[in-house]
């Protein structure tokens, strides 16, 4: 083989292979972006975050040890309604302001205690005719949820119990991943 053909068929290797690097590297990146779009988000993070930014928003909140109620994240297409996705961050929200020191009154803490072979011990109920008188709140803590088709948009907010002003609001997204689609199944009606 002459010389400017062995040059010929190694420009021809490097150009394939070149071409073959920069294929699989735009199909890695593609797949990388891909899969953090289906990647399941910790929902115990972007809560604890929310919850943090509105408390760095206003420095008038009810202090450390100053009583603070947790609401049922609710559906913004009816305020009435919540799923397992709601009353879950209600519950993450509940966590988080205890870690930070704040007074968190359970509203649905019982009068009594329910004991059943089968269940266990129950302390928390739904039922306002069996719950404890609610507690006097300096503030709220409230929200909505909307679903998109691959997104849930959540908002936060800290409400002022005596005149309703919010205090402070953060939002953030979920990705519909298979655990978030899990806990939109149920839809829970509020009791009146």
């Amino acid at each position: 083989m002459t010389r400017r053909g062995c040059l010929g068929i190694a420009l021809l290797v490097t150009t394939g292979a070149l071409t073959a690097c920069a294929y699989t590297g735009l199909s890695d990146a593609v797949l990388a972006a891909d899969a953090a779009r289906h990647a399941p988000t910790d929902l115990s993070l972007v809560t604890y975050r929310a919850v943090d930014e509105m408390l760095s928003q206003n420095v008038s909140l009810a202090p450390p040890g100053g009583p603070i109620a947790v609401g049922s994240i609710a559906d913004i297409q009816d305020v009435n309604r919540t799923t397992p996705l709601g009353n879950a961050i209600a519950e993450l929200v509940r966590s988080r302001l205890v870690q930070r020191h704040f007074d968190v009154d359970d509203l649905r803490v019982r009068s009594e205690v329910v004991l059943d072979k089968t269940q266990g011990e129950l302390m928390l109920s739904r039922d306002r005719r069996v719950v404890r008188p609610p507690p006097a709140a300096a503030e709220i803590v409230s929200g909505t949820y909307a679903v998109g088709s691959g997104t849930v948009y959540v908002s936060l907010r800290i409400i002022a119990a005596g005149n309703a002003q919010i205090m402070a609001a953060a939002d953030f997204m979920l990705p519909r991943s298979a655990d978030v689609n899990q806990l939109l199944l149920t839809t829970v009606a509020a009791a009146h």
